[in-house]
């Protein structure tokens, strides 16, 4: 996809339906002025609402049919348009945003899923990828049950615009994980499936959540699906 090309394809279907609602407005005005005509050919009060609604309403219903469905598809592809490139608008670019998962998350699916739930690894990335399209975000995967592998994804990330951090039982025990955050710049999202803080006590304490700069747990999947959009709405 070429962004750049992407972008005026957009202006260009903004400037068209500037034209044809112009169009449209002078056709609205060309009407109100042959009421009045209508009005004074026939002897018809100056001042009747209803009447001349009823003209109105009859003349642009027959006249401006045509034009007024092509407007509202226009304005239905343009807002369609506006969600899938919003951020390329405005920010010129794709944010880069890293999802980077700890240790036994490659078993979610199988893995309690009373607890965690049946969807796989992959799924939750399918439903990752969709929502990063929509927000006109680019994401990258990783996934690892080696602490000294997830401090290094972290410090590859660094210079991305977010991270999506779910680091496992390491959210409980590694402080290099958490000095591997602390030392980046991109701002970090804790995120954890369950909702640790109704677990075991030792799951309630988080090494890495006050270098985070937010942490949203306890939704499933959906806990990733909120941290992105966070990353892709607010300047953290």
């Amino acid at each position: 996809m070429d962004d750049k090309n992407d972008v005026m394809s957009f202006r260009d279907l903004i400037d068209d339906v500037d034209e044809k609602m112009v169009k449209l407005f002078e056709r609205r005005m060309r009407l109100a002025k042959d009421v009045g005509e209508y009005k004074k050919n026939n002897n018809l009060p100056i001042q009747d609402p209803a009447r001349e609604k009823e003209i109105i309403d009859k003349a642009v219903n027959s006249i401006d049919e045509d034009l007024q469905e092509q407007v509202n598809v226009f304005i239905q592809t343009l807002i369609s348009l506006s969600r899938q490139y919003q951020r390329t608008i405005v920010f010129e670019q794709k944010e880069k945003i890293a999802i980077i998962n700890g240790p036994n998350l490659n078993l979610l699916g199988t893995r309690e899923p009373d607890k965690y739930g049946t969807e796989t690894l992959a799924d939750v990335e399918a439903r990752i990828r969709s929502l990063a399209e929509e927000l006109c975000c680019e994401v990258s995967f990783f996934q690892s049950n080696v602490e000294g592998e997830i401090v290094t994804a972290i410090q590859q990330a660094g210079d991305s615009e977010g991270i999506v951090l779910n680091a496992g039982a390491y959210t409980h025990t590694s402080v290099a994980i958490r000095d591997a955050i602390a030392a980046v710049k991109a701002p970090a999202i804790e995120v954890h499936i369950s909702n640790t803080a109704a677990r075991e006590e030792f799951r309630q304490t988080s090494l890495i959540a006050h270098v985070c700069k937010g942490s949203i747990s306890g939704f499933g999947a959906e806990s990733y699906l909120l941290a992105l959009r966070a990353l892709a709405y607010y300047q953290l």
